[in-house]
């Protein structure tokens, strides 16, 4: 549902009119995509390492995956959607 006059308006005076409502909400999703991916290769990276130094089982490293393919498909399909 597109602003109208009014919203728009209190918009402007809102952020000093220097930014669109589509832009925040492009800043905010790309934001929120680099923290999901950094996260996810952050999970990864510490779950290998846990495999290596044998703290973790080699048969949860899937499972981590999975799960973390998981949390990325559902963010993006209702953040992103």
């Amino acid at each position: 549902m597109p602003m109208n006059s009014a919203q728009k308006s209190a918009w402007n005076a809102g952020v000093g009119g220097g930014m669109e409502p589509s832009s925040l909400n492009l800043l905010i999703l790309g934001t929120l995509a680099a923290v999901l991916f950094l996260f996810a290769a952050w999970v990864l990276v510490t779950a290998y390492r846990g495999v290596v130094h044998k703290s973790i089982p080699m048969e949860k490293l899937p499972d981590t995956a999975i799960r973390l393919i998981l949390l990325l498909l559902l963010s993006l399909f209702f953040f992103f959607h």
